[in-house]
């Protein structure tokens, strides 16, 4: 009912905008109110959903907008099991770039010069998830690595990284 009214509402005032001046009206009062029925859609979406898979860690803040990286962080942790293809493009990465800053100020390690030294600090069982020089994979069917795989590389990048 209220719809209807709106398009009505809207069919009168674009014919007495034709009537008092014309197409060039019509086609500025179209626009306008085309914007307007976008502002109102926009309003009725409603607010980002969760993303799939995550829940909320009780020590989490609730202001996560006011911590961008951590944000990036946590949504690249909850997708990289989407796939293979999504963990070697966007988690490993990052978590790549952990690795060499952790390396570098704890360890003195240059992970691009020294990637055996860094292999033998992150372990065989998890390098393998971590090694840069790895071909990333273009599957996005196959699976990312268990959730199991990735708590131990946060574990171990954790055991890694400088306490000052």
């Amino acid at each position: 009912m209220r719809a209807a009214a709106l398009v009505l509402a809207a069919g009168c005032a674009l014919a007495a905008a034709y009537l008092a001046a014309g197409t060039p009206a019509v086609l500025v009062l179209a626009a306008g109110l085309a914007v307007l029925g976008l502002l109102a859609a926009r309003a009725a979406i409603p607010a980002a959903l969760p993303l799939p898979g995550r829940t909320p860690r009780p020590d989490e803040p609730d202001d996560l907008h006011q911590f961008p990286s951590y944000r990036r962080i946590g949504d690249a942790m909850s997708w990289s099991q989407a796939s293979a293809r999504h963990y070697d493009s966007v988690t490993r990465p990052m978590l790549v770039r952990l690795l060499a800053a952790a390396l570098a100020d704890g360890h003195g390690i240059d992970l691009a010069r020294e990637p055996d030294r860094a292999r033998a600090l992150v372990g065989e069982d998890l390098w393998p998830l971590l090694d840069p020089g790895r071909p990333g994979s273009a599957d996005t069917f196959a699976p990312g690595p268990p959730l199991a795989d990735l708590h131990a590389v946060v574990t171990r990048l954790e055991e890694l990284w400088p306490r000052h």
